[in-house]
């Protein structure tokens, strides 16, 4: 097993790394850039605490999707400056009654409800034999360095090396600088996933094969 199935890289001044629970407070901010919308419409503050507290706690605890366990972060001169998650099927799955205990405590039905709602119409869970890749964020001010195409291409031959054949991922369709970014890296189109309300934008499932 190489360094980078193991989880680690290091470059000169740039680390990638399995995220660690000390990481959170920094993490969780990173996290919640992924997709301000969604995290705003699912954990409204209006019914549960802010949603960058949630993740914050979340993230430093083994339980849930929002775990630092699931998590890749990219350190620069020791500043932690983005992240990035990952699940295959097997994994997602078994932090569903973890998701579901920590939305019930912090947000009740509506929250469960609403996250429901969200995985089945616009971010399915992953496929079997493919590697999904989530939580992709860069410190705004660290964006247009090259830093997400970094870590996709950590993960992409971390998925290798693990044997899978097949890496995921859905982005926000009016997200034109993300989607740019997937297609010049091989991802294709697989589907166009229509949103069901006026808070949220069309979500496109992408894959590309190892």
């Amino acid at each position: 097993m190489n360094a980078v199935q193991r989880g680690e890289f290091i470059e000169g001044a740039t680390v990638i790394r399995p995220a660690e629970s000390q990481d959170s407070a920094v993490a969780a901010g990173l996290v919640f850039l992924s997709g301000p919308a969604a995290f705003e419409h699912i954990f409204g503050s209006g019914h549960g605490p802010d949603i960058r507290d949630f993740l914050k706690a979340e993230f430093a605890k083994p339980a849930t999707m929002f775990s630092h366990r699931h998590h890749f972060v990219y350190e620069q001169d020791g500043q932690l400056i983005a992240t990035i998650g990952g699940f295959d099927k097997p994994s997602h799955d078994a932090t569903l009654m973890g998701n579901a205990k920590a939305i019930f405590s912090q947000y009740g039905w509506r929250g469960i409800v609403k996250g429901l709602v969200f995985e089945l119409r616009l971010v399915k869970p992953p496929r079997k034999g493919c590697y999904y890749l989530c939580h992709i964020a860069v410190d705004p001010q660290w964006r247009g360095k090259g830093i997400a195409a970094q870590l996709i291409d950590f993960m992409t031959v971390r998925a290798q090396g693990l044997g899978y054949s097949t890496l995921s991922l859905d982005v926000a369709e009016l997200n034109i600088g993300a989607l740019r970014l997937y297609q010049q890296m091989g991802f294709k189109l697989v589907k166009r996933n229509k949103s069901y309300n006026s808070v949220l934008d069309n979500h496109l499932y992408m894959e590309k094969t190892l």
